[in-house]
């Protein structure tokens, strides 16, 4: 009975049969390139000693059978066919170990010869046991007791590998500008194959500090991206990262045989990750006052009179003069609630009162300053002096 195939992200999902075909594990026994029946194993071999199923890599070499034992499993760097005398491209290697990871482990007998199909194809290119048009490869494929779906299966692991495989990269779009503490923020996030494809599907753990809200797990979508929302806690630096910890495998692991007429396998299963950081600005909008000082009697603006300008916890943040005009500017103030001081006025006039201001989403705000004119005081009254005349005396 075939599997039922079911879309899921980038990939397929195979139900898994039960039942391996032959001894070796699951696929089929089918005849060997001499056309002697029932000597030859497409599919994966259950391998004593380890853990999951291997397939083969060298096709005109014995079976695993033959090869009196394994060493302990390598990654493998580099590879070249035993058949061609020719190397594998990193590029191959990566597809391979890609499906190898993905789909190699099953018990489902079509997958499993379509992954063995599919091994042979990056590890022997343009041999005979090289799809799409490799003779024996194509022979592989149609004994009468291999699916035809085996094939199909085949094609499209090798065409999603293709834009899928690794290795891979974790991408976070920058933000335009400061981020606002207190302010929600959108970042969008993606993981990029090999090939440029962003990859559906893919879990991302997020790691923020600086931030109130934020860290957590998200999960790229069909079209490959992912978005993130971020609440910085307060002005400075907040550095976010994103690890992509379960992504398809991008390096072949291989058991050597003992015996070198043995085929060397190729492990099924693996993973490999991905990481990015970056680190964003988090900046209340500035802003700023105008003051503006005239006299109160003229109405004309008043040069030269000096002003502080204090925060809520009575920090002095900047002083200047009023200019020509009767004004002067604050910048460079964050959001909140200021006073606005006149430290000295001109010859002539009163002090004004202290007034409050308030600087809202980095935007100026205007401050009229009025100042009173010193009264005048009043000249004293002359007080009439009335001198009394002494009488003369003497002659």
């Amino acid at each position: 009975m075939l599997g039922t195939a079911v879309a899921l992200g980038a990939g397929i999902l195979f139900a898994p049969q039960a039942i391996a075909a032959d001894k070796w594990g699951p696929g089929y026994l089918i005849p060997d390139s001499s056309g002697k029946p029932d000597t030859s194993h497409i599919g994966a071999y259950n391998v004593p000693g380890v853990d999951g199923v291997a397939y083969c890599g060298d096709p005109e070499l014995a079976g695993p059978d033959a090869a009196g034992g394994y060493a302990p499993a390598r990654t493998v760097t580099s590879w070249t066919s035993k058949t061609t005398g020719k190397a594998a491209s990193a590029e191959d290697l990566a597809r391979a170990a890609y499906v190898l990871g993905k789909y190699g482990q099953t018990k489902n007998d079509e997958q499993a010869a379509a992954v063995d199909a599919v091994v042979y194809t990056y590890l022997e290119p343009g041999s005979t046991y090289a799809l799409p048009d490799g003779k024996r490869a194509l022979e592989r494929l149609g004994y009468s007791n291999v699916p035809p779906s085996v094939k199909k299966w085949a094609t499209g692991y090798l065409n999603e590998a293709a834009m899928f495989a690794g290795p891979y990269k974790v991408n976070i779009k920058p933000v335009d500008g400061a981020l606002k503490p207190g302010v929600k923020t959108s970042v969008t996030l993606d993981v990029t194959s090999a090939s440029g494809h962003k990859v559906p599907g893919v879990k991302l753990d997020l790691d923020v500090s600086g931030a109130a809200a934020g860290a957590g797990s998200i999960t790229t979508n069909a079209d490959g991206v992912a978005t993130a929302t971020i609440t910085p806690a307060k002005d400075g630096t907040v550095d976010l990262t994103a690890q992509a910890k379960t992504l398809p495998a991008t390096q072949l692991r291989a058991l050597t045989p003992n015996d070198a007429k043995a085929q060397r396998l190729l492990l099924a299963g693996g993973a490999s990750s991905a990481q990015a950081e970056v680190h964003l600005k988090a900046e209340s909008p500035k802003g700023g006052l105008v003051v503006t000082k005239t006299a109160a009697d003229t109405k004309k603006p008043l040069s030269g009179v000096e002003f502080a300008v204090k925060d809520s916890t009575g920090k002095t943040v900047a002083t200047g003069k009023t200019d020509a005009k009767g004004t002067w500017q604050a910048t460079d103030l964050t959001p909140g609630t200021y006073t606005v001081h006149e430290v000295k006025a001109v010859e002539g006039y009163q002090l004004a009162a202290d007034q409050q201001a308030t600087v809202i989403d980095g935007k100026t705000a205007d401050v009229a300053v009025k100042d009173v004119k010193i009264p005048e005081q009043p000249k004293p009254k002359p007080r009439p002096v009335t001198i009394s005349v002494l009488p003369q005396t003497g002659a």
